[in-house]
């Protein structure tokens, strides 16, 4: 079945933005390093692999039917912020976007009777949620943690304990599903 234009548009626009995801979490990758806290720089990265295998599992979905991918320019991100809360709260919010995005489209899909995209975008609404539970959980652990140095290392020497235990680097606890 053809797809959609507007719903082929839609599924490009958010490749590029899981795209911008994973550059996204790749900055914030490097604010951690130039702050010594190797887990949290660590878990960074390998949320930027999940969010590029993310764009690349809608590549691969309109790849399979035949559908004109495009790909348009990253944004620059930043590589400093004020403290890791603001780092992990703007991850939050970008990911709140991403929620936000991933709905739209899912009610695209459905709208459209594109049932291939529905159950593509099922993945992601579920995915969704775990992305944010796991950065509202750290965020609230740094709030607790305050200016606290020693509870900022726990956190961090926890953050690379996970990473390095998942078989894919990346969440912490949950299943990426990838």
């Amino acid at each position: 079945m053809p797809m959609n234009n507007d719903l082929a548009n839609a599924l490009n626009a958010q490749i590029t933005h899981e795209f911008n995801a994973s550059y996204i979490y790749l900055g914030m990758a490097a604010y951690f390093e130039s702050l010594d806290l190797d887990g949290f720089a660590g878990w960074m990265r390998a949320q930027s692999a999940e969010e590029w295998d993310h764009g690349m599992r809608i590549f691969n979905h309109l790849a399979a039917r035949d559908v004109p991918i495009t790909l348009a320019a990253l944004l620059k991100p930043k590589t400093g912020y004020g403290d890791p809360p603001a780092a992990i709260a703007a991850a939050l919010a970008y990911e709140q976007g991403n929620t936000r995005a991933v709905n739209a489209l899912y009610a695209r899909s459905v709208e459209c009777g594109d049932y291939q995209a529905k159950s593509l975008m099922d993945w992601f609404v579920n995915e969704q949620i775990e992305e944010e539970d796991t950065l509202r959980t750290l965020l609230s652990q740094l709030k607790i943690a305050g200016n606290d140095g020693a509870g900022l290392l726990i956190l961090d020497r926890e953050l690379g304990a996970r990473q390095g235990a998942s078989a894919d680097g990346g969440d912490m606890g949950g299943d990426s599903a990838e």
